[in-house]
């Protein structure tokens, strides 16, 4: 389980986009990293192709942040950001945790 998933609101922590908001649409945790809707943009330089009716040109897309510059924004919570524990629940699985408010995250719905 990881302390950050796909769907949670976060807050970039430092860098470029410091205290910027989004919402994370991917964890890629081999790299350490997760793309964030809307933040961490880059531009990139894309040749027209045929078979996708592609027309090319520059092209922004958000590009990966390291998830320790990321933190996770829970609404209850004093200055809107808690880190994130486990704990084992009464029937033994482990369960998101924050540290200040000491309430269980429920998993993001959004897809």
């Amino acid at each position: 389980m990881n302390r950050i998933i796909k769907g949670d609101k976060v807050r970039i922590i430092s860098g470029k986009n410091k205290s910027k908001e989004g919402i994370v649409l991917s964890v890629d945790l081999k790299n350490n990293s997760a793309i964030v809707e809307g933040l961490n943009k880059v531009k990139r330089h894309q040749k027209p192709s045929q078979n996708n009716n592609n027309q090319g040109g520059i092209v922004e897309k958000e590009s990966p942040i390291a998830l320790s510059k990321l933190a996770l924004i829970v609404d209850k919570a004093k200055n809107g950001i808690s880190k994130v524990s486990f704990i084992t629940g009464k029937d033994g699985k482990k369960i998101r945790w924050s540290k200040k408010t000491k309430a269980e995250l429920k998993k993001s719905t959004k897809k």
